[in-house]
């Protein structure tokens, strides 16, 4: 059997990327975005020494680093007053390039922080409805 290289050809670094849900681009309050499968395994053995094992479907999350931002327009406030809701949104790790798209529930982050010197940040986990998908640039 032959075997095909696949050759590395787009690696990135998230330095030019942005993040938009529904209308509003918070691409400045954000520092990180993460979507995350997680899946399970189930074994089924027989008495005659036989396994079946199955793979479910994964269920993402959406982790979002951000800077808690005070202002009635940040993304800080933006997570509490729409607890719940789901929302559209698109990714793009770089500029130009492709797009991950995902419909996000949204849940608050945190509130406050250390009194460290350091800008106060949250992280939250949003659960995500299906999965992200990639749109190539036209």
């Amino acid at each position: 059997m032959a075997t095909t290289v696949v050759p590395l050809t787009t690696p990135y670094s998230l330095k030019n990327a942005t993040l938009v849900i529904e209308e509003d681009d918070f691409t400045q309050a954000v520092s990180a975005v993460i979507f995350t499968p997680s899946t399970s395994t189930s074994t089924w053995r027989g008495i005659g020494g036989n396994i079946l094992k199955d793979q479910a479907i994964a269920e993402w999350t959406c982790q979002i680093d951000l800077a808690q931002d005070l202002a009635e327009t940040g993304l800080l406030r933006y997570l509490l007053d729409n607890e719940g809701a789901s929302k559209a949104a698109v990714f793009t790790p770089v500029v130009e390039g492709p797009t991950v798209s995902a419909t996000l529930i949204i849940t608050p982050g945190q509130i406050g922080g250390t009194a460290d010197g350091n800008t106060a940040t949250a992280s939250v986990q949003l659960a995500v409805t299906g999965k992200p998908a990639f749109t190539d640039p036209a």
